[in-house]
């Protein structure tokens, strides 16, 4: 999107979020701004720390300008939570150098990724904003009790550094989380807690982060030249990002952010056979959209990709996250439901599902830039195993079937397989 340049105030796509996010982000940026300004001086600058400062400034120059490539890709294929790796030398910084030069490493850092990535001019100060109340947040803790770093052989006091720096970095942490996944949470319709958060491992990697950037101000403060080492580490720890990126994009389909054919199947199978040795059902909904190809005639492909993307996320906000949503291919999706005792539950929750859909309304623009809301309804086949069938293909064609006749019987309604297996006596 074109956002019209940076000193072009009017023009960000920011007043076109919701009222509450718009509010939010400029509260945020406020409380930035004040925040630095009441602990700019909360600590003298001494030369030392001048020194320590150009090393680690260095180190994070190399670090993001060797991981340039790397970013942009991850930048461009994911969306929702992302781990920040200049949190390395953030973090670092809160924990090795007056509050002043750390506000100097969040304009370095920043600056370095505003250089390189053409983002909204409202994304870069929000990112800015956001990271400085953490760094602001972490650097009043070790103020406020008067850190400074013990001599190499203190033991004693190495545990109560230990203490304080964890103490810190996890102030600097929660802040993140906190202010990403409110800006996340205004701006993302249905959001759930892993889109606002991250799953478990994206939060595992943001804390390894965290740790190597206390590893860092340790080494600066003890034995400065064995940050040298961290660079290298930074830079790989980047590159497996990536690859753990691409594994994921691999299980998803890439306009809906469910998963695909391929991962659904996979998935699909354990469940089957998991619930064969526990003697227990699994139910399967096919949905599809009704009269999806007139939409796309009348309004455009683009405007079909819009009313995926809502159907993906109505359908995600209405199943629990143990039932697992697939985009099926075009217009139809795939719900597996696990723990399904009875037929009447499992129709009952297809006919909830639908009637979910039928309330969907999303507004669209048509191929000649005129606006529309429009509506869906949907048509759901539904089969359990093992009632249906005994093995993921006869389930699905059994669902399938199902499913037609549901089309015949007019559409917008949802239809149980019928002729349920005879089980030996």
């Amino acid at each position: 999107m074109d956002d019209g340049g940076w000193w072009r105030v009017p023009s960000w796509p920011l007043w076109q979020l919701p009222a509450p996010a718009v509010a939010y982000v400029l509260t945020v940026e406020t409380a930035a701004i004040a925040a630095a300004a009441a602990i700019a001086t909360a600590a003298p600058v001494h030369s030392q720390d001048l020194l320590t400062f150009g090393v680690l400034a260095a180190c994070s120059v190399v670090h993001l300008q060797a991981s340039r490539r790397i970013e942009r890709v991850r930048r461009v294929t994911t969306g929702g939570p992302q781990v920040d790796l200049t949190s390395i030398w953030l973090v670092a910084a809160v924990c090795c150098l007056p509050p002043l030069l750390v506000l100097g490493m969040v304009v370095l850092t920043r600056g370095q990724r505003w250089l390189a990535f053409d983002r909204p001019p409202h994304r870069n100060w929000f990112s800015a904003a956001s990271i400085t109340c953490a760094a602001c947040a972490a650097s009043g803790v070790l103020v406020a009790v008067g850190h400074r770093p013990p001599p190499m052989t203190d033991v004693p006091g190495s545990l109560a550094e230990l203490a304080v720096l964890t103490a810190a970095s996890v102030v600097y942490w929660v802040a993140q989380l906190v202010l990403v996944g409110g800006a996340i949470g205004l701006t993302t319709p249905r959001a759930r807690l892993v889109d606002l958060v991250g799953d478990l491992e994206l939060n595992a990697i943001d804390v390894a982060t965290v740790c190597l950037g206390v590893l860092v101000s340790i080494a600066l403060t003890h034995a400065p030249l064995v940050i040298l080492f961290g660079v290298p580490v930074a830079v790989v720890l980047h590159r497996a990002i990536l690859v753990r990126q691409f594994e994921n994009d691999a299980r998803c389909d890439a306009k809906t952010g469910l998963a695909n054919t391929v991962h659904w199947r996979q998935i699909a199978r354990k469940e089957l056979a998991t619930a064969a040795r526990r003697d227990d059902g699994v139910g399967l909904l096919i949905i599809d959209l009704d009269h999806f190809k007139h939409l796309n005639d009348r309004y455009g492909h683009l405007a079909g990709d819009d009313v995926l993307r809502a159907v993906a996320d109505a359908l995600r906000a209405e199943v629990p996250d143990f039932d697992f949503v697939a985009r099926f291919g075009g217009e139809e999706f795939s719900i597996l439901v696990p723990g399904v005792h009875s037929q009447t539950s499992l129709l009952h929750t297809g006919e909830r599902i639908r009637r979910t859909l039928e309330r969907l309304t999303v507004a669209v623009t048509g191929d000649r830039g005129d606006p529309a809301v429009v509506g869906v309804t949907a048509s759901v086949g539904a089969a359990m195993f093992p009632d249906h069938a005994l093995n993921l293909d006869d389930l699905l064609r059994t669902a399938d079937t199902a499913l037609y006749a549901a089309k015949r019987g007019g559409r917008n309604r949802t239809c149980l397989a019928a002729d349920p297996l005879r089980r030996p006596a």
